[in-house]
């Protein structure tokens, strides 16, 4: 379980639960360019529980991602869920080099990991010395079931790619939102609504909505050190759009996307959504300041707010969410300075660009 460096490039693939994404980058200088992305929707019922169960049909759609991108490289990087995944922080001598280190962990796994060692996939990084003493180091250990890694892997393999790397999406993100400090929104008012401050140095709440699960992942100097998952997505302004109007759900998918319904839908259907997720939002932030390790006090709010993920995409969310809980609040969309090659739709990018955060994360790993 190979989780952080590499040597070489890699496409970038974010399996989720309803498509598959490929990115490719290139670097010249600290400039990126995208060489190739592409989108390809899965079947309903091709992942379970956020794995993937019918691999024939993910390899499939990840064969037409390669052949619509023109991509050649083979090798990849995936991530498994966040909620997947189980990190320590562990104290280690600081004399530890990471040859002790890793047979150190070998030993003190079954303090940490509540599964069989033969269950599991583990991997390490050392984060530099601790803030509690200058005698120990933190080494960040994070184990994941092997079926979380593996069904991945089978997958790769029958799309004919390489599987190189595999990540987590809190670090594929945690990767993404490099890109997009430059951008947060400073102290501003918008309509008269007073928003919060944006500090550097202070805390991000990056908010991924996907299809049927929002995650919230709270940064400090660009490193998520809270993580939650909830379950409410974009699929529900779907299913309430074909509901209302009587639609197919692919067709209220697309009517979603264009907001060409009829002249109540605003006021009856995408805004309630909207104040929902902003609902979702405040919960999540506040779960993180009740928590006794990072609130009583150590934090009291958050700078900046980061939408990702195709619920990002709903006209109007970010704004909605800004006046409500009087945050700035934007959609992260990493690409909007990057260059692209000739064969990569320029629209595309730009429109489709918070879909493309895990993998846009993943294909920054070339240059680890």
């Amino acid at each position: 379980m190979a989780l952080f460096k590499t040597t070489e490039r890699v496409l970038g693939i974010d399996i989720s639960v309803s498509a598959v994404k490929l990115m490719e980058l290139s670097r010249s200088g600290q400039r990126y360019k995208v060489e190739a992305m592409a989108i390809e929707p899965l079947p309903e019922g091709a992942m379970e529980n956020r794995n993937p169960s019918d691999l024939d049909a993910i390899a499939d759609a990840l064969k037409r991602a390669v052949r619509t991108s023109g991509t050649r490289l083979k090798k990849t990087a995936v991530a498994v869920p966040t909620s997947n995944v189980i990190t320590r922080t562990i104290p280690m001598p600081i004399e530890y080099d990471e040859d002790t280190i890793e047979s150190s962990i070998q030993l003190d796994a079954p303090n940490y990991i509540p599964f069989a060692l033969e269950e599991i996939y583990m991997d390490f990084q050392t984060q530099g010395p601790s803030k509690v003493s200058k005698s120990t180091q933190d080494v960040m250990l994070v184990a994941s079931r092997q079926e979380n890694v593996d069904l991945r892997r089978d997958v790769l393999q029958g799309a004919n790619l390489k599987p190189l790397i595999v990540d987590v999406e809190a670090y594929a993100l945690e990767n993404t939102f490099q890109l997009l400090q430059e951008s947060l929104i400073k102290k501003e008012e918008s309509d008269g609504v007073q928003l919060a401050k944006s500090t550097d140095g202070g805390l991000t709440a990056l908010v991924d909505i996907g299809t049927s699960i929002t995650s919230l992942y709270v940064l400090r100097n660009g490193k998520v050190i809270f993580t939650r998952e909830q379950t409410f997505g974009s699929e529900q302004l779907t299913q309430t759009i074909a509901d209302t109007y009587e639609l197919t759900r692919d067709r209220a998918e697309l009517a979603k996307r264009s907001g060409d319904l009829s002249e109540d839908y605003p006021t009856t259907i995408l805004v309630p959504f909207q104040r929902s997720v902003a609902e979702q939002i405040n919960q999540a932030l506040q779960f993180f300041f009740s928590a006794d390790h990072y609130g009583a006090g150590n934090y009291t709010s958050v700078g900046n707010i980061v939408l990702t993920g195709g619920g990002a995409m709903v006209a109007g969310l970010d704004r909605t969410v800004a006046e409500l809980l009087g945050i700035p609040t934007q959609v992260g969309n990493p690409f909007v300075h990057m260059g692209n090659a000739s064969r990569v739709n320029r629209h595309s990018l730009l429109r489709d660009g918070p879909l493309f955060a895990v993998a846009c994360g993943l294909a920054l790993r070339s240059f680890d």
